[in-house]
């Protein structure tokens, strides 16, 4: 791993070379920010002039004393100079400025990718240890790391200083080569010194970043109030006061260590500077006196001298960040990588789609088996299971029975390790994944609001595109009606109060027909329920399937529960243990076969009995 910014950056898998990495870069910075393209290269143009002139300016300042100019013009050059000067590097700092305020909009560019590339892959992918790997390595290089900000700023910059310092070279070369041959050793030596005390940098900044963790931790439960009155209660004050200064004594340490090798450093920088400008002086100064140089020659070289070293210095410099650069784009271009679909390129005609829509579905399962991890025991096995049309069916069956892995085959996030699943006779792989998700409606155990008007929320759209009349028979329909009419700008009531200071909050209950009523508005042939009412009571679980029930006519409907009570409505009961199914029938049928299904109806019969009791026995004495 690399550390940019403090912030971990996962390494690439190398599939992607600099260059191939460097144009990936342009090709989008050309297409998404050409200002600021053009600008990188167009910028050399008074970067080289401003630092030519002024070595020049010096020279010529010796050439008007060595050849006696007139005041006038003498004082006429220095002005011409000295104002080209002024706006090159007026033009310079403009175009810098540009280009550091235009990173954050480039960098922009690929947020939105980042966050339709999540939304878009399948579901078994999101979930893919690989592929959250990518997707953290490419959040912090767009999010986090400098790779993005270095690829707009730096590379111009490494042009800035490469390109006058070729000009100075070939101008050097006019005079000795050898000045050339000495400049460019002491500056790879001075890179190889800045570079190591980075590296012992980075080999110290997990440590380093731990402390600062505690530091932080320690920091903020100090002004938190749930942890106030444990530390004045307990009085900790000291001893929390003891591990910070420990914790911070350790970390400046480290840092001690770490500045250590930048002192190092710049002892180094300073030591070959002496030694090569020491040198270049003594030889221009043995040139000057054999009369092979004028003192405006020497003047001139030495700054040609002096700004080709300190150029070639800082391009090298700015070329240690390529290694970031390139392993920014690479996980980038990773995760831009990954497939999104494993059917991809397969389509069922819409017409037929059309058809499906139009009445209850056949759901049929075949030899069906699931495992997250080859070596693992199955979560589901060997499972055949019919659905007919329009059936209300209950899956039900005690926590890590395989139920939600069971929902979420159905629904197409996973694809069944063998077996297939069949909708009205098809694969359901045939289908393209946007056409089969249109075809079923869910209502999951963890589910989403979003900080959106109640309007949306249901219909899922943009408020001027909800179908109003739809959105009243689903009203009806999931018993949200008489809630929503109460609420004081009705559908427009926003969600979410952390986002939304006037949002409105519902009861349990309320989110469920709420979270009922979106499922319905979908219009969807198949409907599953995965355990929506768990974190209800077994009365109001009951009254909600009931409503339900009446709702889903005309659809195929799933029930999910670990609650044997509150399917007793369904055509059909499922009982699933180890990913199996042990039982079915109704629930009159299993509880004459006095099986697993009775005994588990009669332990959770007697467990709810027996609340309700104590809860009456508990209001007859606060009575």
């Amino acid at each position: 791993m690399i550390f940019s910014n403090g912030a971990r950056m996962e390494k690439s898998n190398g599939r992607y070379s600099f260059f191939s990495n460097l144009k990936y870069h342009y090709v989008n910075l050309r297409r998404q920010e050409p200002l600021v393209f053009w600008m990188g290269f167009l910028a050399l143009i008074p970067w080289t002039t401003a630092s030519i002139l002024g070595n020049v300016l010096p020279s010529v300042v010796v050439v008007g004393l060595e050849s006696s100019w007139g005041i006038r013009r003498y004082f006429f050059t220095l002005i011409v100079l000295i104002l080209a000067l002024w706006v090159c590097t007026m033009l310079q700092n403009m175009a810098q400025a540009f280009m550091e305020n235009s990173r954050t909009i480039y960098r922009a560019h690929y947020s939105k990718p980042y966050v339709e590339k999540k939304m878009k892959v399948d579901y078994d992918v999101l979930e893919e240890k690989n592929f959250q790997t990518q997707a953290n390595a490419s959040y912090t290089a767009i999010y986090q790391g400098r790779g993005i900000d270095d690829a707009t700023l730096r590379l111009s910059t490494f042009l800035n200083y490469l390109i006058p310092a070729a000009v100075y070279a070939v101008l050097l070369a006019r005079v000795s080569i050898w000045i050339i041959v000495l400049a460019i050793p002491c500056a790879v030596i001075q890179i190889w010194f800045l570079k190591l005390a980075r590296q012992k940098h980075s080999e110290q900044h997990p440590h380093l970043s731990n402390y600062s963790k505690k530091l932080n931790y320690l920091t903020n439960q100090t002004m938190e109030t749930a942890s106030g009155k444990d530390i004045r209660i307990f009085r900790m004050q000291d001893w929390l006061a003891k591990k910070y200064m420990d914790n911070l004594t350790d970390m400046n340490r480290l840092y001690g260590k770490v500045h250590n090798w930048y002192f190092l450093r710049n002892v180094a920088d300073a030591g070959l500077d002496f030694l090569r400008n020491g040198l270049v002086y003594t030889y221009l100064i043995y040139l000057t006196a054999n009369g092979r140089l004028s003192i405006s020659q020497f003047v001139l070289f030495f700054g040609f001298a002096n700004s080709f070293a300190e150029q070639m210095l800082l391009a090298m410099r700015e070329a240690l960040s390529f290694g970031i650069i390139s392993n920014t784009f690479s996980s980038i271009r990773d995760y831009f990588d990954t497939k999104e679909h494993r059917n991809e390129g397969k389509r069922v005609a819409e017409e037929e789609v059309d058809e499906i829509k139009r009445a209850p579905v056949t759901l049929e399962l075949r030899d069906v088996s699931f495992t997250y991890d080859e070596k693992a025991k199955p979560v589901i096995s060997h499972m055949n299971l019919t659905i007919a049309a329009g059936e209300k069916l209950a899956l039900i069956g005690l926590n890590g029975a395989g139920k939600t892995t069971l929902v979420k085959l159905i629904c197409g996030f996973y694809k069944p390790t063998s077996g297939e699943i069949l909708l009205n006779g098809r694969n359901i792989e045939d289908f393209d994944r946007e056409q089969y998700y249109s075809l079923i409606s869910v209502l999951f155990q963890d589910f989403t609001l979003l900080p959106l008007t109640v309007d949306e929320n249901i219909a899922s759209v943009p408020k001027d595109e909800v179908d109003q009349k739809r959105l009243q028979q689903t009203l009806v329909l999931s018993g949200f009606l008489e809630r929503y009419q109460k609420l004081k700008d009705k559908g427009d009531s926003m969600l979410i109060r952390e986002i939304n200071e006037d949002a409105v909050d519902f009861s349990g209950g309320e989110k469920q027909r709420l979270l009922f009523a979106r499922a319905l508005y979908k219009e969807a042939p198949l409907l599953i329920l995965d355990e929506p009412t768990a974190a209800l009571d077994p009365i109001a679980e009951n009254e909600i399937y009931l409503k339900y029930s009446e709702a889903s006519r005309g659809k195929t409907s799933v029930y999910i529960s670990h609650r044997l009570s509150s399917t007793r409505f369904c055509d059909r009961i499922i009982l699933l243990e180890n990913g199996c199914i042990t039982e079915s029938g109704t629930h009159e049928e299993l509880m004459e076969r006095n099986g697993r299904y009775a005994e588990l109806f009669e332990l959770q019969s007697k467990y709810y009995r027996e609340q309700e009791a104590e809860k009456i026995r508990l209001r007859a004495m606060e009575a």
